[in-house]
Formats: structure tokens, sequence, C-alpha cells
């Protein structure tokens, strides 16, 4: 694994209840860390890195539901493997009402080629000693409106989150990381995640990629993180809203 070079002291700023947490898809076994010792969902290792104060990973031995079908590391049950992919499984849950409606989520779910990785490591933020491949950060809604503005900020990219009902974890862990696009999530909308209690409701998980980190601390570090017009009162914005208007046509009027 690249050691960690990438400065993530600016997430310190935000004082998150839950530590944002970095992750590593891997191959090969890392050297240094422990091996969770317990089987969880792979949703439920996001908790678990909040809670645990050292590193660690996790093999497909470790995962005891569908995480490891984004993963690639197979499927949970071999022997219900056309089964579940005809769409059987979440009628029976009541998460969708034929297996028709529930088949399409494999057709959409992010997966990692078959084999490409056999292992995941976790760790806090201030923990890390590799590059993650994906920073997860849990935040309130106002927390979650600084990160965002801050993917904006010197770049216009839209902001466009992608989840399914079931397999939340293949969004929250996957995505980022095959599309290269941030993607965020709000915590009680995933069947599984809402059912195993990762995190309460309410919260938004927003996934980062490697490759847009340095970008969103960059400009974390650059921007304003209250604006104006979020200290103004509703007579004070309608005013500024006013005056910046103005000034706009007449900017226009001689150009």
């Amino acid at each position: 694994m690249s050691p960690l070079k990438t400065d993530l002291s600016m997430f310190r700023k935000f004082n998150f209840e839950r530590p944002p947490i970095g992750i590593k898809f891997l191959y090969h076994k890392p050297e240094g860390i422990e091996q969770l010792d317990k089987k969880l969902a792979l949703c439920e290792m996001l908790r678990e890195a909040h809670q645990r104060k050292t590193p660690f990973y996790m093999s497909k031995e470790n995962e005891n539901c569908f995480g490891v079908l984004p993963l690639g590391m197979g499927f949970p049950i071999e022997s219900v493997v056309n089964y579940a992919h005809f769409g059987a499984v979440g009628p029976k849950f009541e998460i969708y009402q034929e297996a028709r409606a529930n088949r399409r989520v494999y057709d959409h779910l992010p997966t990692l080629y078959k084999g490409s990785v056999n292992y995941v490591a976790f760790s806090q933020y201030d923990k890390l000693t590799f590059e993650p491949d994906v920073l997860i950060l849990t935040a309130t809604i106002s927390q979650a409106e600084i990160v965002l503005r801050a993917m904006s900020h010197s770049t216009g990219e839209m902001w466009a989150p992608q989840m399914t009902p079931v397999l939340g974890c293949g969004w929250l862990f996957v995505y980022p990381y095959i599309s290269g696009k941030v993607n965020y999530m709000v915590s009680g909308l995933g069947y599984g995640m809402k059912n195993r209690k990762v995190v309460p409701e309410g919260l938004i998980l927003i996934s980062i990629p490697w490759d847009w980190i340095l970008t969103i601390t960059q400009n974390l570090e650059d921007m304003d993180w209250v604006t104006g017009p979020f200290t103004d009162t509703y007579e004070q914005f309608l005013a500024r809203a006013e005056r910046l208007a103005n000034e706009a046509v007449k900017e226009a009027e001689n150009f």
C-alpha cells in the first residue's frame, strides 16, 4: 500500500461526531494491520471502524451478508445465485412487489471484477498509514453542505447521488471507487443499514474517491465555509439578492 501523503487534517475542523473512515481495496493481505475477528455485514464495518481505535481489514470470511457481491468476492450462498439474480429474495423481505422489480438491482449494482479484491482495509482518518481509495464521512446536513460545496467550488461538478433500496454498501464503498464520482446518501433510506443500525437516521454519508480528496481538501482551505447569505435574516437576504441582481444588470449593460 502507498504510504499516506495526503494531508487530511482539514477534516478535524468539522468536529464530526463519527470520524471519517479511509478504506483500501487490496488484492494481497495487508501487513501490519489486524484482521477483523468477527463476522459482520459490509455496511456494519463502517460502524466497527467508527468505534475501533486501530485499523483492521476484512476478507470474504468476515462478511455475513450480501456485501461480498459488490466487492466481487462471489456470492454469500452459492447455491442460490440464480434464485437471487432472478429477484426472488427481495419480495420475501417485503422490499419489492415482485421478483421482476428486485432483479433490476443487479443491473444497476456497481461491482468489482470477481477475484480482483480479496481484502478491504479500514481506518479512522487520523490513524491512516496508507492512501485511502475512498474516504467516507458521516455528517450532519450543515457539514455535508460544506463538503459538497467544496467539491463544486472550483470544478462546477454536479451533485448526483446514486443508490438502490438494498445493497447500499455497493453505492457507499464500491461506486465511488470504480466511477471516480463523489456519492452520498441519507442514513435510514437503505434497507440493510437501517435494520442493522449502522448510524442513526438522518445523517449524510459522503463517499469521496481518492481522485477527489485533494480537490475537496484544497477547496475547504480556500473557500468560506459559511457564506454571507447564510448569516442573513430573510429580509437581509432579499435585499442582498436585489442589490446583486442590479449590479449584474449594470455590468451586462456596460459590457
